[in-house]
């Protein structure tokens, strides 16, 4: 079929789509909700067999839903309607909700329901139950749409009663220290994850504060800083306290960083309250990396916020990685979070820094040096077990592991390009043709687009797919690793493994492709061309492009 995506964005949920249709053989194109009159052109141009809405924000014209079946998927059951579906779902604690797809009509999240899925809510950030839940139940169903379409068995529903909610005004987000609880503040948090933060006085100033985690321990004066770690800072509730990981300040051009960036004037008289990655500690607290250990086998848990590696983050995961190498393991584990194993660099923090292009050299060199510590175990099992997405360097530093397994549903950015065309580095140069071949490998990074972990398992870029969802993923990961590391395949496997890499690195040193990439890299940061910083600066603040550009849409190739 040829298909037609309608996004604000092309987000995880719309990626994760294309790669499901992609993968079952169908041609998908993109048209971002730019201008109405774009939207109507896009289909006019392209003559699609479906048009699917997984994100918008702008009504799908009418000229367009009168010609061509279109389906809008809402992050809400059948009957839920409005713009804050999944906000308000997390605000009245709802215990069960779930993702319609529905027929495009004049009237907003009132056309007939094709599909529907329902799913428990736990207690998470909005931008994690949508990357999750939401997203394998909006698959489901835009697949079994897609289905019927082409076995001429259409079934679909009118929605027999609607309640409309409205837009989440801000108060309803607003944190009020001296009445709200620990379970209040999270809850309030959770519901404007992503965007657009929940408001908070701290210090007489407004802020919008994201990602915060429960502290079971410390207490104080409601809204006072207790503590500070890993750049979280512990916030006083009154009856605890919360870790809140990242904020910004509600001013125009301000953007999210990690809170001790923000709140920086303020915390000097602020103690750090340390801990450990391989230190156990009771009750409930804030842990940017987590270090375990199990049968011999050594697991790093990094669940660093939307998947970007700061400078610091990196230096810390690496104090990690030298740590857990000195351990008498078999292997290492390397895990990410569950919503993104990694998406490399952090732009946001380099966009803020005095000079961003010294700080992107600082923190490619950091990335690079947690590459060349995993490249460099040549005693021990290395595996990335890719349970999240995974995009640009996150990808390259997952394929520095020995193994890279990923879950079921996965979707991976294999290439720098839609960052002003960075090179890149991670000693992608040595593990990708080592992998893949070099023509292969060229093919993987001149393509713009994501794919999925079953057909980056098919090009050979990664070892294999697992579980469906996270914890049979972990499960089998684990199975895996440890049979291995305990069979009579294990030492030969090491032995084979050493040889090759110091054969490799007889004939062209392992520091030779960092310094190669980097060289190309140092053109990105300071050359004439400012595609990148151009490219960045436009994603830090959320700006978008004033068309659609070529590579997502194939009716605006096909039609020049």
């Amino acid at each position: 079929m040829r298909i037609l995506f309608y996004c604000h964005r092309f987000n995880s949920l719309s990626q994760r789509l294309y790669c499901e249709l992609v993968d079952r053989g169908h041609e998908v194109s993109i048209e971002l909700d730019v201008h109405p009159d774009l939207m109507i052109e896009a289909a006019e141009l392209y003559q699609p067999d479906l048009i699917i809405a997984p994100f918008l924000k702008r009504k799908v014209p009418k000229e367009v839903y009168e010609n061509y079946l279109t389906l809008i998927i809402h992050p809400g059951p059948p009957g839920d309607r409005g713009p804050s579906a999944l906000d308000w779902a997390i605000l009245r604690r709802e215990r069960r909700w779930g993702v319609t797809l529905l027929e495009a009509t004049e009237e907003y999240d009132a056309g007939d329901v094709w599909a529907y899925r329902t799913f428990s809510m736990r207690p998470a950030r909005k931008s994690s139950l949508y990357r999750n839940e939401v997203t394998e139940g909006a698959v489901e169903c835009v697949l079994q749409a897609v289905t019927m379409l082409e076995e001429g068995k259409v079934t679909k529903k009118p929605q027999e009663y609607g309640v409309w909610n409205p837009k989440v005004e801000v108060e309803w987000r607003r944190i009020n220290w001296e009445k709200d609880n620990t379970e209040s503040v999270l809850t309030k948090v959770y519901a404007s994850d992503g965007h657009p933060g929940a408001p908070a006085e701290l210090f007489g100033r407004e802020f919008l504060l994201y990602n915060a985690f429960p502290e079971s321990k410390l207490r104080g004066e409601p809204g006072r800083i207790l503590a500070v770690r890993d750049e979280a800072v512990c916030i006083a509730t009154t009856d605890g306290a919360v870790w809140i990981t990242h904020m910004r300040e509600k001013k125009r051009d301000s953007i999210k960083l990690p809170s001790v960036r923000v709140l920086e004037p303020f915390l000097r008289d602020v103690k750090e309250d340390p801990i450990e990655p391989w230190e156990d500690t009771e009750g409930e607290t804030y842990r940017e990396i987590l270090y375990e250990e199990e049968k011999g086998v050594g697991y790093i848990h990094f669940p660093f916020y939307n998947g970007a590696m700061s400078t610091e983050q990196c230096e810390r995961l690496l104090k990690v990685i030298k740590y857990a190498k000195k351990r008498p393991i078999k292997a290492l584990v390397l895990l990410g979070g569950e919503d993104f194993f990694s998406n490399g660099m952090n732009l946001n923090t380099i966009e803020q820094a005095e000079s961003p292009a010294d700080e992107s050299w600082r923190n490619i060199n950091a990335m690079d040096d947690v590459c060349e510590e995993i490249l460099t175990a040549l005693d021990i099992l290395t595996v990335a077990g890719l349970r999240g997405n995974a995009g640009a360097g996150g990808v390259f530093l997952a394929l520095t592991c020995d193994w890279v397994f990923a879950r079921d549903g996965v979707v991976l950015n294999p290439h720098y390009k839609n960052i002003g065309n960075l090179y890149g580095s991670e000693f992608w140069t040595y593990t990708l043709p080592k992998r893949v071949g070099w023509e292969k490998g060229r093919q993987i990074m001149e393509n713009r687009m994501p794919i999925s972990a079953k057909r980056a398992a098919q090009l050979g870029l990664i070892d294999g797919v697992l579980g469906k969802d996270h914890s049979e993923f972990l499960g089998q990961l684990k199975d895996l690793v440890t049979n291995f590391v305990h069979s009579e395949a294990y030492h030969p496997f090491i032995e084979r493994k050493r040889r090759e890499r110091l054969t490799d690195w007889s004939q062209k040193p392992l520091s030779s492709y960092r310094t190669e990439e980097l060289e190309r890299m140092k053109i990105n940061f300071y050359g004439f061309d400012t595609s990148y910083h151009i490219a960045r600066y436009y994603f830090v603040r959320r700006i978008l492009p004033f068309r659609t550009p070529p590579y997502l849409a194939i009716h605006r190739r096909l039609s020049t």
